[in-house]
């Protein structure tokens, strides 16, 4: 895939900005009308959620040769993290959950589009005019701008549950305001120039822009913070869904793998697979919907004297186990396969 300025494919126009209309859209329904917020939270849920944590285990559980390597991750660091979780519901309970979870998601969020963007630079050719440092500070600038500005505006209620974030003053957010801006100015500057060169990598300056769009709007500019999660998630969870499909279709492009014939056959180039591929994907998410509450009720009367549900706890943990896994599986060193030649 060419990504310089002559060049922007119609795989480029969906995930970027197709996938930026679908998570403004759903978002803004619910700003709009309040009271669709829990539908459209039902539908990103079944659609979108449990999914994009599907994606992740098809890295994980499908190929024997990743089962061998990664088998830690699948055996050992789930009880670990379900212990971690125990321990801070019982001390400071769902509230302590959930801020881990606001945390943890700030921060898979932004590295998610940090990564992406490393993979637009690498089909680019690599932008030696474009510090890679500076481009990552601005990459993180607006994200922190508006994790801050939540903090100042001191909500305590998120996803219908109490809710504390750490208060910082007004002016320390108007400073970290002021630097976002001038950095993202320059960057402005430096895509002109690169322009009039006849070199703008537009994969890659789109994809920085829909980074710009929805953190600003979804920690910014909608004042409501549900309505602004949604939109940072739905970006980020169908991204990802996207982003893994395009990783296994490159990954089996030479043919059926006979250590992973479900999936290599399912990635196989075509809409008829790329249909069957995320059919199959929900179809495995699905039942997570049912079997997570009812095991959490069941742990709930097994541990009469928790003081947070045993559901929210399990939902965390499988959470942080995709925060963390593919904090390793998308290293350098585990992913050697090229991304996004479509």
């Amino acid at each position: 895939m060419d990504l310089v300025f002559t060049k922007f494919s119609r795989f480029d126009f969906v995930f970027i900005i197709g996938i930026t209309l679908l998570a403004s859209v759903m978002a803004g329904v619910t700003v709009i009308w309040p009271l669709l917020f829990i539908p459209m939270l039902t539908v990103h849920s079944w659609l979108f959620g449990y999914e994009h944590l599907w994606s992740t285990y098809t890295r994980l559980l499908f190929h024997s040769d990743d089962r061998k390597k990664f088998w830690p991750l699948v055996l050992i660091v789930p009880p670990i993290l379900f212990l971690i979780l125990l321990k801070v519901g019982a001390n400071w309970g769902l509230k302590g959950i959930f801020l881990l979870y606001f945390v943890g998601q700030f921060y898979h969020t932004v590295r998610q589009s940090w990564g992406i963007l490393q993979s637009y630079r690498r089909n680019a050719g690599g932008l030696s005019w474009d510090s890679e440092v500076l481009s990552e500070v601005t990459v993180w600038s607006v994200p922190i701008w508006g994790f801050l500005y939540r903090c100042s505006q001191r909500p305590d209620e998120f996803l219908f549950q109490e809710f504390w974030l750490p208060p910082v003053p007004k002016f320390v957010v108007d400073l970290v305001g002021v630097i976002t801006l001038m950095l993202w100015l320059y960057w402005v500057y430096s895509r002109i120039i690169s322009f009039r060169r006849g070199k703008l990598p537009m994969g890659h300056s789109i994809f920085m822009v829909s980074h710009f769009f929805v953190f600003f709007v979804g920690y910014i500019f909608i004042d409501e913070l549900c309505s602004g999660w949604l939109l940072v998630n739905v970006w980020h969870n169908v991204q990802y869904i996207v982003f893994v499909w395009v990783y296994n279709r490159s990954r089996f492009r030479l043919g059926i793998d006979p250590k992973a014939k479900v999936l290599s056959w399912l990635s196989q180039v075509g809409s008829g697979n790329a249909i069957l591929y995320f059919l199959f994907t929900i179809t495995l998410a699905l039942p997570i919907y049912y079997l997570l509450p009812e095991l959490g009720y069941s742990l709930d009367e097994f541990f009469k004297r928790q003081l947070v549900p045993m559901s929210v706890v399990l939902a965390m943990s499988l959470t942080f186990h995709h925060y963390i896994i593919d904090g390793v599986i998308w290293k350098g060193r585990n992913n050697t396969v090229s991304i996004f030649h479509t």
